[in-house]
């Protein structure tokens, strides 16, 4: 018997080759009520991930972004709605595929600092030190900074799913 590998056994560092025409083009997006998010991947070690893709997921949007050859992503996103079972806080899904992983890992970004982030119910079996991963600081006016840490000391909570 000849064993072929899944899709998700095959998950390689060739995501520019495959996802690169599926990507936002920043270029054909209003700014108008849009909000930006930056920010770097980094492994372990703390060593930007240069061949990463990220989705972004509200319910009324899905945006896919790669990671630049520094770990950099920038996605320009309309704001969200506030959910109404988490304390009106705004938050994306987030999607991460990358090297190494078998399936893609989810997490959150909040548009909101650790200390709001207290009243969402999800969040409370989450040990309180570690709920600022999953904040986005705001940096100007609709713009924000989200690093992710996929290990280490400073790891992004990352949800079962």
């Amino acid at each position: 018997m000849k064993l072929i590998p899944t899709a998700s056994q095959t998950v390689g560092p060739f995501f520019s080759i495959g996802l690169a025409p599926l990507c936002q083009n920043p270029t054909t997006i209003s700014p108008a009520k849009t909000i930006s998010i930056r920010g770097t991947i980094f492994d372990g070690d703390g060593k930007p991930i240069p061949d990463a893709v990220l989705e972004f997921w509200s319910p009324e949007e899905f945006a896919r972004v790669p990671t630049a050859d520094d770990g950099s992503f920038s996605v320009i996103l309309n704001k969200p709605p506030s959910q109404s079972d988490n304390a009106g806080l705004k938050q994306f899904e987030v999607l991460i595929f990358m090297r190494g992983l078998l399936k893609p890992v989810y997490t959150r970004a909040y548009l909101a600092d650790a200390e709001t982030l207290k009243g969402d119910a999800t969040l409370k079996v989450i040990p309180t030190e570690r709920v600022a991963t999953l904040a986005a600081k705001r940096t100007a006016p609709n713009e924000y900074e989200w690093n992710i840490f996929m290990q280490g000391e400073s790891e992004t909570v990352f949800f079962e799913y």
